[in-house]
């Protein structure tokens, strides 16, 4: 894969942080290509060349945002125990989540957090729904199961929500330990005692 020129690199990354500090300002549909350009010193040619328009460019955001979220979730595999399997995987994902903050926010408040909370949901909800199966929980009622990884996929984005808003102070392996212990150790060992789990 040919890499990215050095000039590209650095135009967007004046792009990302010019959009993420007019958000702290003012509403995403009062900022205009042109505070964009201003704001990061490029002209608006340089805009049009990567972006159709500030939708595109946050449709950029979310599109870049799933997938890295869905390559942490499925990426380690190599580790056989499922306890540390999780541990590494939840670590990972604060990590991304960490590292990616700025894009987050800005993401979240374009389309709304309503919105993108439901469309992360989406990964965490695809996630449980296959660890249950591969960690050999049957539970005998649809309904049931259906509510079960909704609450801990939700569970999940509340507690980044908050681990968000709070400035990321905890690092990701106490992250990763914090939702380890209430949900992994929870909810999903309490099934695991029995093969099937009827209700």
């Amino acid at each position: 894969m040919k890499k990215m020129d050095l000039r590209v690199i650095k135009t967007l990354k004046r792009i990302d942080e010019s959009i993420v500090e007019l958000l702290r300002e003012k509403s995403f549909e009062d900022i205009t290509v042109k505070d964009i350009c201003e704001h990061a010193m490029i002209n608006r040619g340089t805009f049009y060349s990567h972006y159709k328009d500030k939708y595109d460019l946050i449709d950029s955001y979310q599109k870049e945002l799933m997938i890295g979220v869905e390559d942490v979730l499925y990426r380690s595999k190599e580790v056989t125990q499922k306890e540390e399997e999780m541990k590494k995987i939840l670590e990972g994902l604060f990590v991304y989540i960490e590292d990616h903050k700025d894009k987050i926010f800005a993401t979240a408040i374009a389309v709304g957090r309503l919105q993108f909370i439901e469309e992360f949901s989406k990964y965490t909800y695809k996630f449980y729904e296959a660890k249950q199966k591969e960690y050999g929980i049957t539970i005998a009622q649809d309904n049931f199961r259906n509510y079960l990884i909704t609450y801990m996929s939700n569970a999940h984005i509340g507690i980044i929500h908050r681990w968000l808003e709070g400035g990321c102070k905890e690092s990701p392996k106490e992250m990763a330990n914090t939702v380890e212990k209430i949900t992994v150790n929870g909810i999903f060992k309490s099934l695991l005692v029995n093969e099937e789990v009827v209700i």
